[in-house]
């Protein structure tokens, strides 16, 4: 601690602190107990890991000063943390991750300047109890955090590690010797969401026997303790009981077979592709067809005549009606 902090040495009487009861801290962490214990604020010790995950996202060591007071009760000397302060990303040229996790961090003398400077501002009735930094995985002092202890920390002060992941929150170092006061022990939280409210009295009642119903138990009164005249009266409560596996019956066939009004002929197999599928040839192309197969003759009787050969008039006559045959056939695809 420095700038006129307050030190004290853990188990050691010292008449200079004021007296507070520790007990009106007691939603606050716990590091280490009895003489020299350490108090952490939950929203403190909140936002410290949340800057810490941050810094791991970015490949990145952060850290700061503590501020908060230091007290004496019965059971010794104590100290309070209540307030923190974090040096700018990027002014710090150690504050990045090398390799392997290791890094060269520090707090600079312009960072304590900085953070002093913003600290007189902020915390003008609190002291500066410690120091902060982070890591990127659960971890220690390294040589260099060592020396920055001896530096910045008076005996009572304390030195953090933060963690940017895993579930350990961070560890803890008491005194220019980096003592360590013990295991960070969260204080109890209430529940966020309340469960649903009880009745005592009813939660308190026991509730009924299980009844064997396959032994041949009865839920019902014996008939001889009944009034005929009045109506039993209904069962309250939850009645456990055991119930015998009710079993489905299969399906039965019809006794008579049911006759489909569909019939018979209409399920057979009909052909993929049956001859009447296709265009039809209209009425006027028809026409011009039945033109062209005379006009075809006439011309072959024609050319026979000139000719004085009746076998090159059927021959052409063939040809003109095939020719036309194949057009026809071709049209229609």
């Amino acid at each position: 601690m420095t700038d006129g902090g307050t030190a004290f040495q853990p188990g050691q009487a010292e008449p200079s602190l004021p007296y507070r009861s520790r007990g009106a801290y007691a939603g606050h962490d716990a590091l280490g107990a009895g003489a020299g214990a350490v108090l952490l604020d939950p929203e403190v010790a909140h936002d410290l890991r949340s800057a810490a995950e941050f810094a791991t996202q970015e490949r990145r060591i952060t850290g700061g000063l503590l501020y908060g007071r230091a007290w004496m009760d019965d059971e010794g000397p104590y100290l309070v943390v209540d307030g923190y302060l974090e040096s700018g990303p990027g002014e710090n040229p150690g504050d990045r991750v090398i390799r392997d996790g290791q890094d060269n961090f520090t707090l600079t003398d312009a960072d304590l300047r900085l953070l002093r400077q913003d600290a007189a501002r902020m915390y003008s009735s609190a002291l500066e109890v410690g120091w902060w930094r982070t890591l990127p995985a659960p971890g220690g002092f390294n040589p260099r955090d060592y020396l920055t202890q001896q530096d910045l920390i008076q005996p009572g002060g304390i030195g953090l590690v933060v963690f940017g992941s895993g579930l350990e929150w961070g560890a803890a170092y008491l005194g220019p010797d980096a003592r360590p006061p013990g295991p960070l022990i969260p204080a109890p939280r209430p529940a966020s969401h309340a469960g649903p409210a009880y009745d005592t009295d009813i939660a308190a009642e026991p509730g009924p026997e299980p009844v064997d119903i396959a032994a041949g138990e009865s839920l019902l009164t014996p008939d001889d303790e009944l009034d005929a005249d009045l109506e039993p009266e209904p069962v309250t409560g939850t009645v456990v009981a055991t119930r015998l596996p009710a079993l489905t019956p299969a399906p039965q066939r019809a006794s008579r077979p049911v006759i489909s009004p569909v019939p018979a002929d209409d399920w057979r197999a009909r052909p993929a592709s049956p001859g009447n599928i296709g265009p039809r040839i209209p009425t006027d192309v028809k026409i011009v067809v039945g033109a062209l197969v005379v006009v075809s003759c006439a011309v072959a009787a024609i050319i026979g005549v000139l000719l004085s050969s009746a076998m090159i008039a059927v021959i052409v006559a063939v040809i003109a009606l095939l020719a036309i045959t194949i057009f026809v056939s071709v049209t229609r695809l």
